[in-house]
């Protein structure tokens, strides 16, 4: 039988609701600066910095850092929500966070922190800095992906990831029940349309008597608006439209079948992508010196993080701008990085070959 395999991400992003709430995604963002903090500690130590300097650089890197990255998504993908919904800008522990702006915040804040702090040379603390930022990266990607967003392109890959929890959340909403109501159960049944073969799943959900009588507005709501939901880019399942209504069985469920679409596991790819980059540059500062360089593990990291973020996003969902153009806002946003980049990395390797002639 013609099958199609996949992986089920079926991860609630709350580690706990009660009494408060904390979401994986809040904890790894802790984890990141924690991590970041230390790392630098540890790098100024080395260099004989002040104390001074080594208590006040957390509180200006997390102001940089958090407030340009939210603000950062806020206004490059996502300001038609936001406008209307203001109240949630700083709700960070949501998710929605973007890279660009947090490089651009933090270089603003880094610049503050060494005309008020260390007197020092600006690139001198971002050559620190943006070491740690590189592994804040990988924790906040894989937090994108316990909150199952920053979705790949659909993929007929064995590798590729269903995300389960936020489809069954998406229906749960169409059908007014809790998300425990719903249950999706895969099948060995594909359809393809246009030539992609989709998985075919059972979809069962509980529902009470007063539910049970509007389960026809539920049902032509449910299909009207998910039937073409395989040809958008942040989906993860669609109806197949049955001739059949819905058929009731014990306990009052109805089952259905539905459509699903497993999607390639970008939030991974740029983890592992962010956490080997984030290797080179330490091993570059405590193996090979590079921090005698002003610029160049700066420029290193706009060229490598960027230059990754510029390819992966092709196999991304596109979050802003006309889905038909050749390249989405990420792409757009990481050019201007990745030369500038390349120009830090240019002036750094000028002055070393200077240097060398001069001994």
């Amino acid at each position: 039988m013609d099958t199609l395999a996949f992986i089920s991400w079926d991860v609630n992003p709350n580690i706990i609701e009660s009494p408060i709430m904390i979401r994986y995604y809040g904890l790894l963002m802790a984890i990141s600066f924690i991590t970041g903090y230390y790392i630098v500690r540890k790098f100024l130590v080395n260099e004989g910095a002040d104390a001074e300097w080594i208590d006040k650089f957390l509180f200006y890197t997390l102001i940089g850092g958090v407030v340009g990255a939210r603000l950062g998504h806020v206004f490059f993908y996502d300001w038609d929500y936001y406008s209307q919904n203001l109240s949630e800008i700083p709700m960070v522990w949501k998710g929605g966070l973007a890279s660009h702006g947090a490089a651009i915040a933090i270089i603003i804040s880094m610049w503050i922190y060494s005309k008020k702090i260390t007197k020092k040379s600006v690139l001198w603390v971002l050559d620190k800095v943006v070491i740690t930022v590189a592994i804040a990266a990988c924790f906040i990607r894989i937090g994108n992906l316990m909150n199952s967003e920053i979705i790949g392109n659909k993929s007929e890959s064995k590798n590729a990831f269903f995300f389960q929890h936020e489809a069954e959340n998406s229906i749960a909403r169409f059908f007014d029940v809790n998300i425990d109501a719903v249950e999706i159960e895969s099948t060995e049944t594909l359809i393809e349309i246009e030539g992609f073969k989709y998985p075919v799943s059972n979809l069962t959900i509980d529902m009470n008597q007063s539910q049970l009588k509007n389960l026809n507005a539920y049902y032509q709501n449910f299909i009207s608006y998910t039937k073409k939901n395989y040809e958008y880019s942040d989906k993860h399942y669609f109806s197949l439209e049955p001739n059949l209504e819905f058929t009731k069985v014990v306990d009052n469920s109805i089952v259905t079948q539905i459509g699903i679409i497993p999607r390639i596991p970008t939030q991974l790819l740029e983890a592992f992508s962010y956490l080997f980059i984030f290797l080179i540059l330490f091993w570059g500062y405590w193996k090979r010196n590079w921090h005698e360089y002003q610029g160049l593990l700066f420029g290193l990291f706009l060229t490598l993080l960027f230059g990754v973020r510029f390819f992966i996003e092709f196999y991304k969902e596109h979050q802003t701008l006309d889905g038909n153009v050749t390249l989405n806002m990420g792409q757009w946003l990481s050019i201007p990085a990745v030369v500038l980049g390349f120009v830090f990395i240019f002036i750094a390797l000028q002055k070393k070959k200077q240097n060398l002639n001069i001994k």
